[in-house]
């Protein structure tokens, strides 16, 4: 590694706490900047000036919070400084120390961290235009569509059970209906506009459609979190950041049901539920696997689980072989004619 210095950076609303360590776990500088380019770039400036060092020589580490990182983010990749976002999770089960809590200890805990484990760093990669465009209306369909459907089931609830409430329900938000329908199609426009315009994605897109019971929102999701599936080598890797994998529970002799991990994906989690379901119904080989495995006396849940990973491997395999998905039968015909035919 070229890195020669650790920044560990707890990240809030307004500021950044920063903690500057040394590999042998020496604290240099301890500064609080605000969230802001200004701040961060004028901060990098500062400590590369201080430690008479570079910008490749540095290493900077946060914990994953959302929109608050994406001052850092940009600086990093304007600057060239090698930028790792680590889940909150493993940071907090790796601290030695857990006594006491503050901004202050939290970014010293973060470098600690780093410094640790600094060969297994993963670097941020800023996704291309057309992929943040994806996110930012992605999220605003999404959260359209929460508010549509939070209207509509108090609609349902009041038809049900008073016509009183309903009628007056249904004047109060029948505008409000009509404006987020229209915005979410138009969202909706927007985006396939924006994947019309990129071959690559909308090919990746066209392909995952293909498979049963993955829908354009699923495809688009998957392809925005992947960075167009540039980010996973393979389908295990994808499988265990979308929460499909059960992990082993046991110490000793104590063996205890395999549970999924929550440090995952929920977005890519929550429509994989979803798509395995539809392709229980829509796919016979699912549906056939799904039915034999509950009559061998397994959990639904479990097997549902496992449809999840195997649409995950599915997804893999049609992005790699750049070809559509077949189903097992005519995909073993088409096989079966090609060796007949290179036999002839």
């Amino acid at each position: 590694m070229k890195q020669k210095y650790v920044i560990g950076i707890d990240i809030s609303k307004s500021k950044l706490d920063c903690a500057v360590m040394d590999f042998e776990y020496k604290i240099q500088y301890e500064m609080i900047i605000s969230n802001t380019e200004k701040g961060i770039g004028d901060f990098l400036k500062k400590i590369v000036k201080l430690l008479k060092t570079s910008n490749e020589e540095l290493l900077i580490c946060c914990e994953n919070t959302g929109i608050y990182n994406r001052p850092l983010e940009r600086i990093c990749t304007k600057s060239e400084v090698l930028l790792w976002i680590e889940h909150p999770v493993k940071i907090k089960k790796a601290a030695s120390d857990l006594r006491g809590k503050d901004d202050k200890k939290d970014a010293r805990r973060i470098a600690d961290y780093a410094v640790r484990y600094r060969d297994k760093s993963i670097a941020y990669e800023e996704p291309c235009e057309v992929i943040q465009k994806m996110n930012i209306l992605t999220k605003s369909r999404n959260t359209l569509v929460v508010q549509k459907t939070a209207l509509e089931n108090q609609l349902r609830e009041a038809k049900s059970h008073d016509r009183f409430e309903f009628t007056l329900l249904e004047e109060s938000f029948s505008k409000a209906l009509k404006v987020i329908k229209s915005s979410i199609k138009k969202i909706e426009d927007q985006l396939s506009v924006l994947i019309e315009k990129e071959q690559e994605i909308k090919q990746n897109k066209d392909l995952l459609t293909s498979i049963p019971g993955i829908g354009e929102q699923c495809a688009i999701n998957f392809i925005i979190s992947t960075n167009n599936f540039t980010s996973f080598d393979n389908a295990k890797h994808l499988a265990c950041y979308a929460g499909v994998v059960p992990f082993k529970n046991q110490s000793g002799t104590i063996v205890k049901k395999e549970r999924i991990s929550k440090m995952a994906n929920q977005k890519l989690k929550k429509l994989l539920h979803m798509s395995a379901m539809a392709s229980i119904r829509s796919d016979k080989e699912i549906k056939a696997y799904f039915h034999r495995k509950v009559e061998q006396g397994k959990n639904k849940m479990s097997v549902l689980n496992a449809v999840r990973n195997k649409l995950v491997h599915r997804i893999i395999a049609v992005i790699k072989r750049k070809l559509p998905f077949l189903p097992k039968e005519e995909f073993l015909s088409i096989k079966n004619s090609n060796n007949i035919c290179s036999l002839t």
